[in-house]
């Protein structure tokens, strides 16, 4: 019996190797976002904003961090992102209220 060829197959290109994900332990949002104290929702957030960048994607499209993002964005916990208008060297023609209380 001779074997048949299929040509149909040998013209496919070959479906892209999947990434090599980092070394080590690899991570979910809900992992992170319990490692930093977080909600969930929050880490979500992050990565929307581009503030938090996952190492990894596994095979069905899950994003994942390393040991080192998770190191990376709770270094960056303690800073504020601080709108443009109230920048050092902005220059605003409004004054800051002060509070009711003050």
């Amino acid at each position: 019996m001779t074997p048949t060829i299929d040509r149909e197959a040998e013209s496919r290109p070959e479906p892209p190797a999947p990434a090599v994900p980092p070394a080590g332990e690899l991570m979910g949002p809900v992992e992170v976002a319990a490692r930093l104290g977080v909600k969930p929702q929050v880490i979500v957030n992050w990565i929307r904003e581009g503030r938090a960048h996952p190492s990894a994607e596994d095979t069905i499209g899950r994003l994942r961090f390393t040991e080192q993002d998770v190191e990376e964005l709770r270094a960056g916990l303690g800073r504020r992102r601080v709108p443009p208008a109230l920048a050092p060297g902005a220059s605003s023609d409004r004054q800051p209220q002060p509070s009711q209380g003050e």
